[in-house]
């Protein structure tokens, strides 16, 4: 995190939690695996895994490819907090919150384990797999989410004023409520 002085021009970076879950998990393992099966039946039949041609190989380097801007991807998730407004950045998605749309007073930091009532539901618009979140889901009890969750044990919940909220899974949590009511005690009193 950075400096904690901040002045209203400032833009202070808070620090993403780190995944509970693991990428070579969720999205190498099942890619190899389905890599794996046309050689492996060449292989049983009798014939070489591989052939000098596109089609023996080609759908290799396509999937490599895929997967690697798919961990590229994954690897963008950032906090900012700027004068006048949150910036997430999560996968493919950013989202700009202005801390007037939100209804800081209400806000909290939540274990998905023992509040599951706060737990997204169905994806609309992201990118996601056990453990993490990120881009646009339903809520369970009804509205929509801007999401980047990366650790279920520690989610800032921010209601906003238009019935959706932001759930995010920075280091310091409380931190970053903090700063955000910071700012808009400061915004509220200019």
């Amino acid at each position: 995190m950075s400096d904690r002085n901040t002045t209203p021009t400032e833009t202070t970076a808070f620090n993403v939690a780190k995944p509970t879950s693991s990428l070579l998990l969720w999205l190498w393992a099942p890619m190899l695996l389905v890599l794996s099966i046309d050689p492996l039946i060449r292989v049983f039949a009798g014939k070489p895994p591989f052939q000098a041609t596109f089609a023996s190989w080609g759908g290799w380097l396509i999937l490599f490819l895929v997967g690697a801007a798919l961990t590229v991807t994954y690897r963008r998730r950032e906090l900012r907090v700027e004068p006048k407004q949150l910036t997430i950045a999560a996968t493919l998605y950013t989202r700009r919150v202005a801390l007037s749309s939100m209804r800081l007073e209400r806000a909290r930091v939540v274990n998905f384990a023992e509040n599951p009532d706060f737990k997204p539901g169905g994806k609309s618009n992201g990118f996601q797999f056990p453990g993490f979140r990120a881009g646009h889901f339903h809520m369970k009890g009804g509205g929509k989410a801007f999401c980047l969750i990366t650790d279920n044990s520690r989610v800032l919940v921010i209601p906003l004023r238009d019935g959706n909220s932001v759930l995010v899974s920075p280091e310091q949590p409380r931190a970053l409520l903090d700063e955000l009511r910071r700012l808009a005690d400061g915004g509220a009193q200019a």
